[in-house]
């Protein structure tokens, strides 16, 4: 009798000693799965033999190590790879801290968006100059820059012209800021001037499907003579014109004019002084 009683508090202890310690290992491996985080900075460098990269912000340098399963969101939302990932691009990184590893989980692209009036698009020399304002914005314009049109389609660079009002995606490395995408924002309508009120600040143009009339915003770009700020006053009746517009409650507000590609003069319209 005394056995079996020896026996069973043995298995008691056992079965004791067992619970506690699964009771102090789970801890253990539960600081294992660390909580994510989250930062936001510039991409300062990327390795990729080893699969690393670095990120600034104002106040702060990581560098994080990518895994095989982390996942890269270009600045378009579609999947990307860590080759997508470049020197002065915004970016979003997911991660958790393992023992001072910072390892990668997601890392989402954050465009960095500029918009100003086209004042100079060279393809060639690979320049582009926007204006907003007093201030001009130098970038670089490489030959694979993406170029969507207003109606979402994808352009070339040579339907950008100097005026346009656009919407820039950019990046910051080491040297010049870098177009990768550039973006029409405006609506545009071809017709031939049949009414101008300098007072107002209006134009009636008669196009194919009929007249529309044209409020001009207070940074309208007049295209005339190589200039993009010409005045009102130059614009002659019966011009035919490609005028670049957004509509806001039934208002067109026009903000590029200029003569349309192969245009002839005509001289059937009115201006009021």
């Amino acid at each position: 009798m005394r056995m079996k009683t020896i026996l069973k508090w043995s298995e008691a202890l056992l079965l004791s000693g067992l619970a506690i310690t699964a009771t102090a290992i789970q801890p253990a491996a539960s600081q294992s799965l660390a909580k994510e985080k989250q930062f936001t900075g510039k991409v300062d460098y990327v390795n990729m033999e080893e699969r690393f990269f670095a990120v600034n912000s104002m106040l702060k340098h990581k560098t994080f190590e990518l895994g095989d399963r982390c996942v890269v969101t270009r600045w378009d939302k579609t999947s990307g790879g860590i080759n997508d990932l470049h020197p002065g691009q915004k970016v979003t990184v997911s991660y958790v801290d393992v023992h001072g590893v910072l390892a990668a989980d997601r890392v989402e692209q954050d465009a960095m968006i500029y918009r100003g009036i086209v004042k100079t698009i060279d393809p060639a020399q690979q320049k582009l100059v926007l204006y907003k304002w007093d201030n001009t914005r130098s970038f670089a314009l490489p030959a694979d820059c993406r170029v969507m049109l207003y109606d979402q389609k994808l352009g070339a660079l040579n339907n950008i012209k100097v005026g346009d009002h656009v919407s820039v995606v950019y990046e910051t490395p080491a040297g010049p800021d870098i177009v990768r995408q550039i973006a029409q924002t405006s609506e545009s309508f071809t017709g031939s001037v049949v009414a101008i009120d300098l007072p107002h600040r209006t134009v009636s143009a008669e196009g194919t499907f009929g007249t529309k009339r044209f409020s001009l915003a207070n940074d309208c770009s007049i295209v005339m003579d190589g200039k993009i700020d010409a005045p009102l006053m130059d614009l002659r009746p019966g011009e035919r014109l490609t005028i670049n517009y957004d509509e806001a409650n039934g208002v067109n507000v026009a903000n590029r004019i200029a003569p349309a590609v192969g245009s002839k003069e005509t001289t059937t319209a009115q201006a009021n002084p």
